[in-house]
């Protein structure tokens, strides 16, 4: 029996592990530059301590706030504009997830996603409630996403590598 004309199968909604799983990926990418500048500032500072002068020298706060600029601008690039665009970040592109509207099943678009963001911040505040919404919820979504009627859906093969 042939699906009826028109009718696109909708992916599976994604487990909370692979959720998960993308995020990390995502944070890990986006924290190695300023976890660079933030060592070379540390290692910097102790190194100074028996010295008359202890403050750190300007290469060191230059290396901190490039490091800092640099991992805001890859999650801006990354976790913005590229899964706005596209639905996958490098996380879950990775792990063969999408973001789409809950309405149109289509990438939501940057500003969209910037808002989603901002969101999961102020909704990570309280304590792991966010994080853990899909646990439990039938729709397996976070509160952020439930804000912005927005889902996260596993993809099969051929779609996983859609993004930039």
């Amino acid at each position: 029996m042939s699906a009826p004309y028109g009718y696109t199968p909708v992916p599976p909604l994604a487990e909370w592990l692979p959720r998960v799983g993308a995020a990390l990926i995502d944070r890990l990418i986006e924290g190695v530059p300023a976890a660079i500048g933030y060592i070379l500032f540390i290692v910097n500072v102790f190194s100074r301590m028996d010295q008359e002068n202890d403050a750190p020298q300007a290469w060191s706060v230059i290396a901190f706030l490039l490091g800092m600029a640099i991992s805001f601008g890859l999650w801006l690039w990354n976790r913005v504009f590229r899964q706005g665009n596209t639905g996958q970040s490098v996380g879950k592109s990775a792990l063969k997830l999408r973001l789409v509207d809950g309405a149109t099943l289509q990438p939501i678009g940057p500003g969209k996603t910037f808002g989603r963001e901002v969101l999961a911040v102020v909704f990570a505040y309280v304590p792991l409630i966010d994080s853990l919404w899909p646990l439990w919820d039938e729709q397996k979504q976070t509160l952020h996403d439930k804000v912005l009627n927005t889902y996260v859906q596993s993809v099969g093969e051929q779609e996983a590598g859609a993004g930039y």
